[in-house]
């Protein structure tokens, strides 16, 4: 054979399948002549479709050097290098394919992409547009330029390109998919849902669908079709550690604690210290009593995903070591107010090791705080003197390796200011010989949360029926809805107006004979000074006040009044004024 012949055979024998052979054909023929055009183009094609990318470069640079202006083997060249990793590489390969006369979409979007990868997506836009200028009816384009919008945060402008792209290529999975995404940052739940759908009547085995169909009806709060979504993807994907880790969270939902911790054990199985996982694993922990491995992997706190901004990282954190007497510290606040007051009462056990604490809360908490031992309180963003450390509040219960029977729970540890207790009692006629009740039907509106754990006032109705009490309403925003509700329930008894910080509330507390309210910061308040209060509870409850009881081992005077399912707020009522009555 001629050595055109012996290059068409070695060109078969990789096609059949034996790409060995069809190699060492063309090595041969290149030991002889080394500068063979198309043994070298040939040789180099085997070598990218073996896996042996850097020898498929040096063959096509090598038979570039001959025929500079070969598109195809730019085009070629290109594509091994992006493959490798290489885009700057890959995108003066696409540059040069256009120089040389030849624009087309397929060639602008393959820039684009390079582009992409190496974080010019202003550029990579323009490309794309270049191409949509030209061949507006190219859905590849339009799909493209989707995505990258997509990774600008510019989801309104995503979706029309998806939806462009649609209605060019109807049948087209991963568009549906990608505008689900879209729908889905837009918190279009209910449409993203149907665009998955489409994704997966189309192509019913990708888990990546299934996946994040069941991420949007986790959001929809579609727990049970989450869950079953979610297996469905995780039978396609099982080694997904982001997947098990969804599904222990919908677990939790489901108050299914036990099941979530095994869930969040595979996902760490396969990804050795995830935050995200961690964090949620030690909520599952702390809410089922497991304190110990619970504080543990509560610290993962600071490292997940959507962590709190962590101050104060220029000061050594003491976590317990080393002794600490003598030394001056820094206990600062973090997540909510509640938090604060619940986890503020071991700066006395931090101050009874001999440190000098400093206590730094919000400026609405700092006057009641000051009420609890001899230590100092400023508020968030005061000047202090320097300190030898620092550590969260909640990080504490870590350090003193707190459990169910060591929580540091006195009767009360806030004490009201007695001159405005005072004041509010001569200012509410106070003395009428009713029961004085303190009512709260909502917390801040900003919490993730607060759907759940809030009711509409409304809901209390039965409760006002009661004589023999005056009730109060002691929050301070008050919703449009719950306004109308006051204008209609005179009984009800408006003191916001007068409220200025915390330790106006703690007076007017200290006045009650018991308060009702959902799981916010006036709970903890009312429990911090040792008032009766009656806390309704969400059916999944946060962590803090554990699974069935109805007392709490964080607050002596808190009786704790759940709901029997998702959102029955009805029955909790029912169950209230019963107490109620009794009381």
């Amino acid at each position: 054979m001629n050595t055109i012949h012996l290059i068409q055979q070695a060109y078969k024998d990789f096609q059949n399948g034996n790409a060995g052979h069809a190699e060492l054909s063309l090595k041969n023929i290149l030991k002889s002549q080394p500068e063979n055009f198309d043994a070298l183009h040939i040789l180099g094609v085997i070598c990218a479709a073996t896996g042996k990318k850097n020898e498929a470069m040096q063959l096509f640079g090598q038979a570039l050097a001959q025929d500079g202006k070969n598109v195809s083997l730019h085009y070629k060249l290109a594509r091994v290098q992006f493959e490798s990793g290489q885009f700057e590489a890959a995108l003066g390969a696409y540059e040069k394919i256009i120089a040389l006369g030849y624009i087309k979409p397929e060639i602008l979007l393959a820039k684009a992409v390079a582009l992409i990868n190496l974080q010019h997506h202003r550029e990579a836009l323009d490309c794309i547009d270049q191409a949509l200028s030209k061949w507006p009816d190219y859905a590849d384009g339009w799909s493209h330029k989707g995505s990258i919008l997509y990774q600008l945060g510019q989801f309104e402008e995503a979706l029309h390109c998806f939806e462009q792209a649609l209605s060019l290529q109807p049948a087209t999975a991963d568009s549906w998919y990608k505008k689900g995404l879209a729908l889905d940052k837009l918190a279009r739940y209910t449409d993203a849902l149907a665009s998955l759908d489409r994704a997966i009547a189309l192509v019913p085995k990708s888990a990546a669908y299934w996946l994040d169909r069941a991420v949007i009806l986790h959001k929809l709060e579609r727990y049970a079709e989450s869950l079953s979504d979610n297996e469905t993807g995780l039978a396609l994907a099982p080694d997904n550690a982001e997947a098990w880790g969804d599904h222990g969270l919908t677990l939790s939902r489901m108050k299914r604690h036990q099941q979530a911790l095994a869930s969040y054990q595979r996902a760490l199985g396969l990804r050795d210290e995830y935050a995200d996982v961690l964090s949620n694993q030690s909520l599952s922990q702390l809410v089922l009593g497991q304190f110990e491995s619970g504080w543990q992997s509560y610290e993962y706190r600071w490292k997940k995903g959507n962590a709190d901004f962590r101050r104060h990282t220029e000061i050594p954190l003491w976590l317990g070591q080393p002794a600490i007497s003598g030394k001056r510290i820094l206990l600062w606040s973090e997540q909510g107010l509640g938090d604060t007051i619940q986890f503020c009462r071991y700066a006395a056990l931090v101050a009874a090791l001999g440190a000098e604490v400093v206590l730094e809360v919000d400026p609405a908490l700092k006057t009641i705080a000051q009420t609890m031992g001899d230590f100092k309180v400023i508020a968030i963003g005061e000047r202090y003197a320097p300190v030898d450390y620092q550590t969260p509040l909640m990080s504490l219960p870590l350090v003193f390796k707190t459990d169910l029977t060591s929580i540091p729970a006195s009767p009360s540890y806030f004490k009201a200011d007695s001159e405005k207790q005072e004041s509010w009692r001569k200012r509410q006629d106070f003395a009428n010989g009713k029961l004085k009740i303190g009512l709260v039907c909502s917390g801040n509106a900003g919490n993730t949360n607060d759907h759940r754990r809030s009711a509409p006032l409304q809901e209390f109705a039965p409760l006002l029926q009661l004589d023999g009490a005056d009730f109060f309403l002691l929050q301070t925003d008050v919703r449009d809805a719950d306004q109308l509700f006051c204008q209609r329930t005179p009984q009800l008894k408006l003191v916001a107006n007068d409220i200025s910080d915390f330790d106006d509330t703690a007076a007017i507390i200290a006045n009650l004979d018991l308060v009702i309210s959902v799981d916010t910061s006036v709970a903890h308040l009312s429990g911090a000074l040792g008032v009766p209060v009656w806390i309704l509870l969400p059916w999944v409850p946060d962590w803090r006040w554990l699974l069935d009881r109805e007392d709490s081992p964080w607050y002596p005077s808190a009786r704790l009044f759940r709901q029997n399912r998702a959102g029955d707020w009805q029955g909790v009522m029912e169950r209230v004024t019963s107490a109620l009555n009794d009381f």
